[in-house]
């Protein structure tokens, strides 16, 4: 295989030029700021993407098998609220863990049974749950104060470090590792795979395809009630409207990655990557003084640009990938006579 064609092959790879813009944009910023490779400057950047990386990897999930969720900003806020609200009333801080990993539980039941078992459209489903989740957390944030649980355990989550790594990082680093294992090599991710591909063939084939959306639901809103418990131990309080946002940014995230909206096609690692890329630029913008105002123009900007970029060097890589043909040589003289005679049509003859 010539040096071209291993060109091109890297290039079609989903996520690979996400990669290269991602290296690009930590080198400037690195260039632009003396502080954005310091060893502080980092452990914020993947203490604070810790949340949004969980949310983007549970929604993987749900966007291969062909759905979409977006209660996950919501249920991150509501599970946050609920986590403090449980050790602030005195409750053992693995209770308070479960009581808000199960809010994101009950979301996710919620969501799937709908959307599985009455088979109402996704995308209302969620929006309504969206809804209804951020009306809870203002109703809890709003008549109780939920913040100052004492340091301890709880906020040890994310604030203490085992070799020198934050522990939420390695915390987020398992539960990425565990849903990459089950969505690329168990039966229950290849299942999801030919759900998101297929759903009807999948289900000819007999794979129960409402009970398979159920399952990924509950895995989503497990994973963003996880991802609230974590944000509320990083930032020991919880104020109205924490989360919003967070399921567009994580749908941004997938995509970035090579996720289809269409279902089928995607992994975790790529939609990690995507929310690293867009963490980074966040914290890099914030780095060069860049007016917050303008954060949302310039990552909405640079994830059209970036998705629009991958779409062209893969395009082309396809291109480079196409069997070359070769040059057809003019015919001689005598080989047209030839072809001519040969294409004529013979005249009867006469007895």
């Amino acid at each position: 295989m010539s040096a071209r064609d291993r060109l091109a092959r890297a290039l079609m790879v989903e996520g690979a030029v996400v990669a290269v813009v991602f290296v690009v944009i930590v080198v400037f910023f690195a260039a632009s700021s003396p502080v954005f490779l310091t060893a502080g400057s980092l452990r914020d950047l993947f203490v604070e993407s810790v949340p949004i990386i969980l949310v983007a990897a549970g929604m993987t999930c749900v966007l291969v098998v062909g759905g979409i969720d977006l209660s996950v900003g919501s249920v991150v806020g509501l599970s946050a609220a609920t986590t403090l609200l449980s050790l602030q009333n005195g409750l053992p801080l693995l209770v308070g863990i479960l009581i808000g990993v199960g809010t994101g539980v009950l979301v996710g039941f919620i969501n799937g049974a709908i959307i599985a078992g009455l088979q109402v459209n996704d995308f209302i489903v969620t929006l309504a749950t969206l809804s209804i989740g951020a009306g809870a957390l203002q109703v809890l944030a709003t008549n109780t104060q939920l913040t100052g649980v004492e340091p301890g355990a709880f906020t040890g989550l994310t604030s203490n470090s085992i070799l020198g790594i934050p522990q939420s990082v390695l915390i987020a680093a398992v539960v990425i590792g565990v849903l990459e294992f089950v969505l690329v090599a168990t039966s229950f991710g290849r299942t999801i795979y030919a759900a998101g591909i297929n759903g009807r063939a999948a289900h000819l084939a007999g794979v129960s395809v409402r009970r398979l959306r159920l399952q990924v639901y509950l895995l989503s809103g497990s994973v963003a009630g996880f991802a609230g418990v974590l944000l509320a131990s990083h930032l020991n309080s919880v104020q109205p409207g924490l989360g919003s946002g967070y399921e567009l940014t994580a749908i941004a995230a997938a995509v970035l990655g090579g996720v289809s909206l269409a279902g089928g096609r995607g992994s975790v690692w790529r939609a990690v990557l995507g929310a690293l890329f867009l963490v980074t630029l966040s914290q890099g913008l914030q780095l060069l003084g860049v007016d917050p105002l303008w954060f949302a123009i310039v990552t909405g900007a640079s994830i059209v640009a970036a998705v629009a970029f991958d779409r062209a060097i893969q395009r082309l890589a396809g291109s480079l990938l196409q069997p070359r043909k070769p040059p057809t040589r003019p015919p001689a003289d005598g080989d047209e006579s030839e072809a001519s005679r040969a294409e004529a049509p013979s005249l009867p003859t006469q007895a």
